[in-house]
Parts: structure tokens; sequence; C-alpha cells
């Protein structure tokens, strides 16, 4: 900023030089002594060449730093928000907040900083300098401000309103980009290339439609104040070369007048680009604030925050038990939507260490049992205790560091087998590494690839084959041997063979550690402590695998539909 209003004052200064120049000229002829000038000019040149340097790279730093900040927060912002969140923006939406919305807000603070106090100072010092010269010349050209600020509020408000729309357009086009790309080879299977390519367009011509008109306010604003400005100075010319002419003002004062009233173009241009930027870097601004503002769902409350801060260097981060010895879910509700129940008075407790199934149809709330377990969302009423406490009463932190989870679509990272496996505890060495991968049976798998544990695994584990990602996801989730293993479909993606390689694995990992297995496979789940019929969010049988089936009730039925014939393939194989 100082080094702006250096700038300025410089730049103003170069006319008045010009202006002693002309009048020095005009008074002794070949006598004149421009040494002084010369002197003058040369050191304002320096002066001002150095001020342009030194803060075009200080902007620049201040930009980029700007932006790594945003960046930065903005995603570890996202890291901690609900997965309720998720459920309901768009990657694509999420990605242009963190990258463009960004990078413009950071752009428009540094530079818009350095232009503001460049154009505002050299604005009020030209007009200063005018005063000085001739009041009645000055005031011709101080008749255009308030004409340029009625203009200039007139288009603010279009142009923010056309670029919100930009910025909105922009956003689902990036979401519709991501979809395409993420889902490319599912859009291939189902031969939907060209309609694919139809919604982008649309997308994107109603992007290049509002783009345009955002750009056409902006190209029918410069101009009009270019225009205005002219008008102004051609008054100024005409009263100026009358006065001249009767000897009111000197020659020299007339082209510093002619030259400054030019010069105010740039200032009042540079200020107008930079109105027009910050309305549009507003609708950039709002969606980034927005999003820092949202406040995650699921977080500690302020006494657990109390008890942390006040246990540091315990065993546990909030100073409670470290062993997990019981589980219970009592009387708890839950729906993603408030008028659509998911789990209904759900009651169940289990001991540490035991191994408990959940079957049930589609759409029972399987799932929302173990998310609601590992605290990615919480119960509307009711609770979830564990060794006698409500888990709200717990830090994420303590729950979370005790959890192994395994989703049915397994994700890797890009990087080695190695970094992917080490995720699931980051100081682990080679040795423990090696120790889950043999836990989970996955040792041999990855030593028969060319690089071992060094193999690349491609983004999102794309060079590795589906089943060879679930064990290696396997392996991530026990190697912090947690106390609570969540699988989640865990063994639906994956052939008969991986899924045998699997099961001799799970005995171990399973030995001693409670676990929860969402399956729809009678080997996986055949095999577990307890399982659970769920059905409309409700628990409807519980029992051990022979128990049910002596009950002839619906897991019977479930049993005789679809597990049967599976049992059969099953000892056919074996057979074989």
């Amino acid at each position: 900023m100082v080094l702006a209003l250096v700038t300025a004052a410089t730049e103003a200064s170069f006319t008045l030089v010009t202006k002693y120049v002309v009048d020095e000229i005009s008074m002794h002829g070949s006598q004149a002594n421009l040494l002084p000038y010369a002197v003058a000019f040369a050191v304002l040149t320096l002066i001002f060449v150095f001020c342009i340097r030194t803060f075009i790279v200080l902007a620049g730093t201040l930009s980029n730093q700007l932006m790594y900040e945003l960046r930065r927060r903005t995603f570890e912002h996202l890291q901690q928000l609900s997965f309720s969140f998720f459920d309901q923006n768009a990657v694509g939406w999420l990605v242009a907040r963190v990258t463009s919305d960004c990078a413009r807000i950071a752009r428009l603070i540094a530079w818009g900083t350095l232009d503001l106090f460049w154009s505002v100072p050299f604005i009020i010092g030209i007009f200063g300098v005018l005063f000085i010269l001739n009041y009645r010349l000055a005031f011709i050209l101080l008749t255009v401000l308030p004409v340029l600020a009625v203009v200039s509020v007139f288009f603010s408000f279009r142009i923010l309103k056309s670029s919100r729309l930009v910025r909105k357009t922009n956003s689902r086009l990036t979401a519709v980009y991501n979809e395409g790309i993420a889902g490319v080879q599912t859009s291939r299977v189902l031969v939907r290339e060209q309609e694919n390519l139809e919604e982008f367009k649309e997308d994107s011509t109603l992007m290049k439609r509002l783009s345009t008109n955002n750009l056409l306010l902006s190209a029918a604003y410069y101009p009009l104040v270019t225009l205005l400005i002219s008008v102004a100075t051609g008054f100024a010319i005409w009263f100026g070369g009358e006065s001249v002419l009767v000897g009111v003002i000197t020659v020299g004062t007339l082209v510093a007048f002619i030259s400054y009233s030019r010069t105010l173009s740039d200032p009042l241009l540079q200020l107008a680009q930079m109105l027009t930027d910050l309305q549009r870097t507003t609708a950039c601004a709002e969606r980034v604030l927005g999003l820092l503002a949202v406040k995650p769902q699921i977080y500690d409350s302020e006494t657990v925050l109390q008890k942390m801060a006040a246990c540091q260097g315990a065993e546990t981060p909030d100073g409670g038990d470290s062993e997990i010895r019981d589980i219970r879910f009592q009387n708890v509700v839950f729906s993603y939507k408030t008028s659509e129940p998911v789990l209904k008075q759900f009651n169940f407790n289990t001991l540490a260490g035991k191994s408990i199934a959940l079957v049930g149809p589609t759409g029972s709330g399987k799932s929302t049992i173990v998310n609601l377990m590992c605290r990615f969302y919480e119960p509307v009423s009711g609770q979830i205790l564990i060794n006698g406490v409500d888990y709200r009463e717990r830090s994420l932190a303590w729950l979370q560091s005790n959890l192994g989870i395994v989703m049915q679509t397994p994700f890797l990272f890009s990087g080695t087998i190695r970094s992917n496996i080490r995720y699931g505890k980051l100081d682990a060495t080679d040795t423990e590494i090696e120790e889950a991968a043999k836990l989970v049976n996955a040792h041999d798998l990855i030593m028969a690839l060319e690089h071992g544990y060094d193999t690349e695994v491609g983004e999102g584990g794309n060079n590795l084959s589906t089943g060879q990602k679930q064990l290696i996801s396997f392996a991530r989730a026990v190697i912090g041997d947690p106390q609570i293993l969540i699988m989640d479909e865990a063994t639906s993606s994956v052939d008969t063979q991986t899924e045998y390689v699997l099961q001799q694995g799970l005995k171990a990992v399973l030995k001693n550690r409670t676990s929860f297995i969402i399956a729809h496979r009678l080997s996986t789940i055949r095999e577990a402590d307890c399982i659970l019929y769920i059905e409309n969010g409700e628990l409807l049988e519980q029992g051990n695998h022979a128990e049910l089936l002596a009950q002839r009730g619906r897991y019977f039925e479930l049993y005789e539909k679809q597990y049967r014939k599976e049992l059969e393939d099953e000892l056919m194989v074996h057979d074989v």
C-alpha cells in the first residue's frame, strides 16, 4: 500500500516536470537551463521503476499466499464436515469453490488493494494539482465524477447479478464434467456418450451465453467511462486554449492540464475495472465464505473439549476408558429427512469381541446402523452407549481411532501399496505393514506383483483389480489394531476365489475383536456370533445362524430364497 501511494505521487510528478520544462523554454528559449529538470525526471524514473518492480513482487507473493491459505482452510474445513453435507453437495461444486473461486478472491484482494491505493490517491493528487494550477479548469474535469459514480452504481448491480449466475453455472458445469470423467466406464457400457455430450453442451452453451452477457456489460461500462472523461477533457482543452490566448495561464499549465486529463483516464478505468472485478468476485466470496460458515453436525461438545484439554498426555484423548467392553443401542431413532424415519426405536447390545452380522432387504437400515456406530451420523433420539456412557460424551478422536472400516467399493489413494496400507497407521514400520498384509492373506498376492509393496496403485487404485484393492483396504483397516471392525458389503464386489482368501484371513482378524458385518453372502455371515435381521428400520429377529433357522421366521425365508443355492454352489466349488 505504501509503495502504491509512492507510485501514485511519483507518476503525478512527471507531468509537473513537463509543465516546468515547457514554461522554462517559453520564457528563456535557447537559454533555458533544463539540467535540473532532467535530473528530476531521472530520479522520478528510478523511484517509479523501483516501486513498480517491488509492489509487483509483493502483490504476487501476497496473492499466492492468500490463495494457498484460502485453499488450505477450505480443504481443512471440508475434512471436518459431516457426511450429511457431502450427501447434499456435488463434488464439482466443491472443487469449483476450492480452485477457481479461491484463486479469484486471492487475486482481487492482492491486486485490487494495489489498484485501490494507487488509483484513488493518484486521482486525488491529480485534482489537487489541477486546483492549484487553475481551479476553473479543474472544476470542468471534476464535473465528470458524479456522472461516473451514477454509471458505476448502475453497472455494478447488473455485473454482480450476472456474475452470480456465471459462478453458479460454472459450478454445475464442473460437476457435470467431474461426473462425466468419473463415470466414463458406465457411460460407455450404457452407450450414453452422445447423451452425456448433449447434456454437457447444454450447460456449456448456457455458460457461454451468461459469460458473454457479463462481458458485454463490462464492454459497455469501460467505453462509457472513457467517453465521459474525453468529453470533460475536450471542454478543458477548449477553455484552457482560450485562457492561454488571453494570457490567464501559461502554455506549460495548459500542457499539464491536457496531460493530466488524459492520464486521469488510466486510474479511473483501473478503478472501474477493480469495481467490476469486485462484483464478479463477490459472487465467489459469497460461496467460499458460505462454505466456510457451514458447521459440522458431528463435533465434540464443549464438555468433551474441556476434558481433552485437561487430559493431555493421558492414554486416551479425553481421559476415559481405553478398552471397549460393551456397546448398546438404546431406543435409537434416526432419519436422513425429518418425515422419513430410517430406524425406529432400535435396541441392541453386545459385549466386546463379538461379531454381529446385519441382514435384511435393501434399504432396511443396515448401513445406517454402522454409520451411527462410527458416529458419521448421530441418533435423532435415543442413545448409543459404550461402556454405559453415551458416545457423544467421548471424543470423536477416541472413537474413530478405534475403528477399522472396509467398504463395499474399495478406494485407494494415489501412491504405492505400502503407502496405502500405512494410511491406517501413519507411523507403521515396513514390518508392521507386511504383518497386516499377511493377517488378511494379501502378502503373497502383493509379492507376486512386479514391484511388490512399492507397486503404484494409480488414481483410485485403477492399476489393480477389485479383489486386490479390497485385500489392501482390509490390511489398511486392521494395521492399527482397531477394537471395532466395520465391514459394509466388503466381499460383495470380489470374485469367489478372492472371497475365499478373505474368509481365511477374517478368522484371524475377527478373533477377540468386535465387528459389525453387512453382507448378502451366507459364507460371510453364518459364522457370526449374532445375526440381526433388520426390516423397515426395525429389529425383527436376532440370534446365531442355527437359532434363526430354527425359528423359521424372516431369516429362514431369506435363507430359503437366497442362501440355499449359494451354499450348494459353494460346496460344489470346494468339491472341485
